[in-house]
């Protein structure tokens, strides 16, 4: 009788499994798949008004790029050059995605990741993991299964977003209609790892004849009341100075949606590149949390913290590569101290007392000195001028971004004082 252990306690030895040429073809189209879906989640999150999903969108969009990247660098273990496992990769499936690109709404985006593109990329996990040699390709299968575990959890948690925001039945129908479309071009394009028949006279988009265009325009719900900006004050207010603390990393947020730009926008990049922004922008979307997750603990009401708009009217107006010189100028500027990260992290933890914020400033740091490494590699390969036209360019930005926070004047606190009663000792 066979041990629990036998074969290092894997299954489905002795079947015959995928050839390695088959393997390859399957993950280079789910590379592709997880690539796609890292740009269309994160192209998406600007014109997304929910707040809730704009922060689920940048965590999907990130955990995508994460699994592009471990499914492309599988492919060179499998006799594939590091040049074709990396390059473009031609494919039917380009047309379903650029299709997908143009959801006109909330309703549609999620109607096309929940009804179609999340459950097909699931099935595809599933029937490479069933149909491969649990002993011949232990490596991929490995990688696969906390991919699979990523899809299902991020499924379970856009069709929670489904019955938020698609509740009238218009908004159903509407729902239905483009998930019909976007399942009939995923069908003709043959499906998400390639396993299927392509039917090119089917394959024809209703929308995606013209590239798709971030819109730049700021959208917000109501979760948070807005505000231009918020009047500064020096940190012997204590109170006042951790609330503007919360506010402003709250207001990150306006941050990952410009990094959405730069991810989006930026073509014929090192994949690292995209890899290096994606990261970025999660973590900026992080760090808006920080301050909803902190509003929420010492407020006891989320929506008693301010978002501020000022940001906006300077970033969205940038091209990609003065918005990314500007966030690098911005960032090391940070490193310095005093004032500096290290300040408002030592602020919330010997000043205001305040463990939540210790610990939210404590990793907002590590992350902004992060961010400054991936700026320097990223913009040493994408700038083309001297290191003083660099700098040049972003002391521009900061002189721009000085000029929109002039536009209107700041607004105080109000109601998050400390005498008022809503505020944790």
């Amino acid at each position: 009788m066979a041990s629990a252990y036998q074969y290092a306690g894997l299954g489905q030895t002795r079947e015959e499994g995928l050839a390695v040429a088959e393997s390859v073809r399957r993950i280079r189209h789910l590379a592709y798949t997880a690539e796609r879906l890292m740009f269309l989640q994160a192209g998406h999150i600007i014109s997304t008004p929910q707040w809730d999903l704009k922060g689920l969108l940048a965590r999907l969009q990130f955990e995508n790029g994460q699994h592009a990247d471990q499914l492309k660098a599988r492919l060179p273990e499998l006799r594939v050059s590091r040049s074709v496992a990396y390059e473009s990769f031609e494919t039917p499936l380009a047309v379903v995605f650029d299709e997908a690109m143009h959801a006109a709404d909330t309703v549609e985006l999620l109607a096309g990741l929940a009804g179609v593109l999340k459950p097909a990329l699931i099935e595809a996990y599933r029937r490479y993991l069933t149909e491969a040699n649990g002993l011949a390709d232990y490596t991929t299968l490995r990688l696969m299964r906390p991919m699979l575990a990523d899809e299902v959890e991020s499924l379970r948690l856009l069709e929670a977003a489904c019955q938020d925001h698609v509740t009238t039945g218009e908004q159903r129908a509407r729902a239905e209609t483009w998930a019909n479309h976007l399942a009939g071009l995923l069908e003709a394009g043959g499906l998400i790892d390639g396993t299927g028949p392509v039917d090119r006279d089917r394959l024809k988009p209703d929308r995606a004849a013209r590239p798709y265009v971030i819109a730049r325009q700021l959208r917000r719900d109501l979760t948070f009341p807005r505000v231009w900006d918020i009047l500064h004050v020096d940190k012997t207010q204590v109170h006042e100075r951790l609330a503007q603390m919360i506010a402003t990393r709250l207001g990150e947020v306006t941050i990952a949606e410009a990094l959405g730009f730069v991810l989006c926008e930026t073509p014929d990049q090192p994949w690292m590149f995209y890899t290096d922004i994606s990261r970025h922008l999660w973590d900026e979307m992080r760090h808006a949390l920080f301050g909803e997750a902190a509003s929420e603990d010492r407020y006891e009401d989320r929506g008693r913290m301010f978002l501020r708009d000022w940001e906006a009217a300077y970033l969205f107006k940038m091209t990609p590569l003065e918005l990314y010189g500007l966030l690098r100028t911005v960032e090391a500027g940070l490193m310095k101290y005093p004032p500096g990260k290290r300040e408002e992290f030592e602020f919330c933890r010997d000043t205001a007392c305040y463990p939540l914020m210790r610990t939210f400033q404590d990793f907002d740091w590590a992350d902004e000195l992060f961010h400054c490494q991936i700026a320097h590699r990223r913009l040493k390969q994408w700038f083309q001028g001297s290191q003083q036209e660099l700098i040049a360019l972003g002391e521009q930005g900061l002189k721009r971004r000085a000029e929109a926070r002039t536009l209107h004047p700041p607004s105080p606190f109000g109601p998050v004082r400390p005498e008022s009663e809503a505020i944790k000792p």
